[in-house]
């Protein structure tokens, strides 16, 4: 073999350690060009001024090449003989990416073999170790915990935020209904459970999936050494061996939930120091989005607000790709949900891919029905293999998939995003069921509609026309309450839009019909209309990159280090800083009840009579947090001599303008049908009682006994509901069960109201009761024929104030209303329910 180094004068080769030489120097496929400027820009400013901060955070729009920016800035340190080096993707589909993108720039790199075991090349510091979060974090990481670890000098976390989750996911336990340690831990807590919810635990006894429960904290303290033992003995079952080690030693240190189908157990604080590999590196490198929020790395991974506010950018670029956000309810109130995916989710030929984003299985059924591909978990990879070799024809559907994804160029022009996203983690449920005006959570909530937004646009010249659809998901972006949570980038394409949707209407006002003027606007955006493309250049450049200090940055510091003091057991000190939480930024008392909440936890092994205390001030604030174990008392609901006229008034005027309130109207009666999740339906039958002039509440989530849902109006004309949202559509019969719960209300009723005048419903899609069940008092049956025609006759009611002033209404010109639609006292007493019909034969 020939020796070239001997034939140079120098007696050495100098590794490069400089990125942009690095670049230049890589053997790199034909197809992979220079840098681009923004990288070369991020590159330089990092070698320069940022290679030496621990924490660093790169953030970067879509498709201005993050992956080899943190390919180069990690082969940069191991030509410095600064490894080990790795490079964590959040799932193993990106870790294949991240390879190929290795492959294609000429990078050297080494993976974790069949044995399990760490390649000699990334313990020597030689290659970039690529592997994913799952891998690297959990139990039994081959990477150690705590002292007994194996040191890595740099690392980067690939799309940063998907990976929090799955670190978060790491710590807890989830356990199916049907193992044992599920039915002992729901008989352990039996009693504690039924005072939370009495109707709630019955639904969870008879396996309603979605009604869940969490044990109150001093239940769950008080009764840590018997769940210890319980799990301890089935420490090595699947479910719990990963994440034992994060719970043996800390039982009491974490909270639980319990729903029909799973039990969720999850430590309050994510003592993410236990990961010695990652919390010693020399420096860490999180990959985000420009439209995400940083804050959440603070609580999740310790990071200093420092590394929030000075995060590495290219201010140059405030915007990137090109989105046609159409939204066709505003068009046109006929172009809702159910209308656009008859329209779009049947197979066609064409030459591009249309892919829709739900927020769960359930709300797939309907695509499926017509045709739509729906894969697994396991066959997203294939499906979007599929879409890039050109397999076109049938839309796509993805539940519960807004990260991870990349569906660049013809693979994607067409997405639709339908519906608001929702977590299945019962712990999140449960925060976002409670803290409804919370920053944190609808942060979280627009973060999500955002990555869904980026997954067709994955470069600077890539397009994709975007249809957004469902009420709740219209009303979130639209709402001035929560649109304020989005980037400055997707604020401008959101308000194009709605400019969009105004001229499109006028369209329809001059009587076209309203899908052909939709399919006339697809047509512009896929088309390439040049007038289009130049409208969207000249508003995208008015964008206002203004990068204000996160607002909860400030709260999530005092929440760490709040929760870093109770783990270590300086319970006081944790209590003072959510104190302090409580004084500076709670604005409402139902976030005020959250913290107060917390609070009593962190005060309950300190004093347990401080604890209740302040356990009954946070349920007074909040009645859908845990019930304190002593010192609350229901309050009766009593209309007095209110006018109904002015109730409805009041909450017409809450809203700004006609707009704000029919978003409002179309959100609320969206989630009032059958296949709606229980909680969503009961939130909603509440919210359709106090926007009709009731007094309403749900007595068993609210006060943890009673009906779902009560209403009282004039002449205290009391109404109550047993709601069965989620039950199936087919079922024939109302099961003893049901019956049962419902004779259970209305005896709770009687004991608190005496013989008040009221009317007993039961929503579920039949009227046929079992043989083996029977109703103790008067009641009628809501099947979906009677749901649909009271939605429609208050969407017709609420739709009489259009041509009106808000504020100017009369109590006469209300009543007139509620007379026309059908919904007066009379009215809701005798149009809406029927009899049921019991079955006289034994089946």
């Amino acid at each position: 073999m020939v020796d070239f180094n001997k034939r140079l004068n120098k007696k050495e080769i100098i590794k490069k350690t400089n990125p942009i030489e690095i670049y230049e120097s890589l053997d790199r496929r034909s197809i992979a060009g220079p840098l681009r400027p923004a990288q070369s820009r991020i590159l330089v400013e990092w070698y320069t001024n940022r290679k030496s901060e621990k924490d660093l955070i790169i953030k970067l729009h879509t498709g201005e090449g993050k992956t080899l920016i943190g390919l180069i800035a990690l082969q940069s340190k191991i030509n410095s003989n600064e490894g080990p080096c790795l490079y964590i993707c959040p799932n193993k589909y990106l870790v294949e990416q991240v390879k190929n993108d290795a492959d294609k720039f000429g990078i050297s790199y080494c993976s974790i073999g069949q044995d399990n075991t760490l390649p000699n090349e990334f313990l020597d510091g030689r290659k970039i170790l690529i592997t994913h979060v799952q891998k690297a974090f959990n139990g039994k990481t081959i990477f150690g915990l705590d002292n007994n670890f194996v040191p890595v000098k740099n690392i980067i976390l690939d799309d940063s935020h998907a990976c929090i989750e799955s670190i978060r996911d790491t710590f807890a336990i989830s356990i199916d209904s049907e193992r044992p340690v599920y039915k002992k831990l729901l008989e352990l807590f039996r009693d504690s459970l039924a005072e939370q919810g009495e109707g709630t635990f019955l639904e969870i006894e008879s396996g309603e999936y979605n009604s869940f429960l969490q044990i109150s904290y001093w239940s769950w303290i008080d009764k840590s050494d018997e769940v210890l033992k319980i799990l301890s003995d089935h420490r090595t079952e699947k479910e719990i061996i990963f994440s034992w080690p994060f719970i043996k030693n800390g039982i009491k240190n974490c909270q639980a939930f319990i729903s029909g189908n799973s039990l969720e157990i999850s430590p309050i604080h994510i003592p993410i120091e236990r990961f010695s590999f990652f919390h010693n590196a020399d420096q860490r490198i999180l990959m985000s989005a420009t439209t995400q929020d940083d804050s959440f790395f603070i609580k999740g991974l310790g990071f200093k607000p420092q590394a929030i506010e000075k995060p590495l950018d290219n201010p140059e670029q405030i915007w990137s790709g090109e989105k046609m956000m159409i939204i066709p309810s505003l068009i046109d109130e006929s172009l809702d949900r159910a209308a656009i995916i008859n329209k779009l989710a049947k197979p066609i030929d064409k030459n591009f891919g249309i892919v829709s984003l739900v927020p769960s299985f359930d709300k797939s059924k309907i695509y499926k029905s017509l045709g739509s591909i729906v894969p697994k978990s396991e066959e997203i990879v294939d499906t979007i293999e599929g879409l890039k070799k050109g397999m076109l024809k049938d839309t796509v559907v993805f539940a519960n998939r807004y990260d991870g994804i990349d569906l660049p160029d013809e693979t994607c022009r067409v997405l639709i995003l339908d519906g608001r996203p929702f977590t299945n983690s019962l712990s999140e449920k449960y925060e976002e069921a409670i803290r409804v005006n919370s920053d944190s959570i609808n942060i979280k909530i627009a973060q999500k509609i955002e990555q869904g937004l980026g997954r067709s646009v994955r470069g600077e010249k890539d397009y994709c026309l975007i249809l957004i659809i469902g009420a709740d998901l219209v009303k979130f972006i639209k709402s001035s309450l929560t649109n304020r949570y989005f980037s400055p980038q997707t604020k401008t394409q959101i308000d194009i839009g709605i400019e969009i949707a105004e001229l499109a209407s006028d369209d329809v006002s001059n009587n076209n019909e309203p899908w052909e003027v939709v399919k006339s606007l697809m047509k512009q955006s896929l088309g390439r209309d040049e007038g289009w493309k130049e409208y969207y250049k000249e508003e995208m450049k008015k964008t206002q990159n203004t990068v204000a200090k996160s607002k909860i940055c400030d709260v999530f510091t005092l929440e760490r280090k709040a929760a870093v003091c109770n783990y270590n057991g300086n319970y006081a000190l944790a209590s003072d800083l959510i104190q302090e939480i409580i004084d500076k930024h709670c604005e409402d008392d139902s976030e005020r009840g959250w913290y107060l909440q917390v609070m009593a936890r962190y005060k309950y092994l300190l004093s347990k009579i401080d604890s209740n205390s302040l356990q009954k001030s946070a349920f007074l604030k909040n009645n859908e947090l845990l019930k304190p174990s002593e010192g609350i008392t229901y309050k009766k609901l009593d209309f007095i001599s209110e006018n109904r006229t002015k109730r409805i008034t009041e909450w017409v005027s809450s809203h700004n303008n006609y707009e704000e309130m029919n978003l409002s109207v179309s959100s609320i009666l969206s989630d009032l049908e059958f296949g709606t999740t229980a909680e969503k339906f009961e939130l909603a039958l509440k919210e359709l009682g106090l926007m009709l002039g009731f007094l309403s509440e749900r007595p068993d989530k609210e006060f943890k006994k009673g009906p779902d849902n009560l209403w009282c109006g004039v002449r205290n004309q009391y109404f109550i509901f047993e709601c069965k949202s989620e039950v199936n559509l087919e079922r024939k019969e109302v099961n003893k069960h049901e019956a049962g719960q419902m004779n259970s209300h209305c005896a709770w009723f009687e004991s608190q109201y005496n013989d008040s005048p009221v009317k007993r419903i039961l929503i579920i899609p039949t009227k046929q009761v079992s043989y083996h069940a029977d109703f103790t008092h008067e009641v009628e049956i809501m099947k979906g024929w009677k749901l649909k025609k009271l939605r429609s006759n208050v969407k017709g009611f609420f739709k009489e104030f259009h041509k009106y002033e808000l504020k100017s209404l009369t109590d006469e010109k209300i009543q007139e209303f509620i007379n026309a639609h059908s919904l007066n006292i009379d009215c809701l007493l005798s149009e809406y329910s029927e009899s049921y019909h019991s079955n006289t034969l034994q089946k």
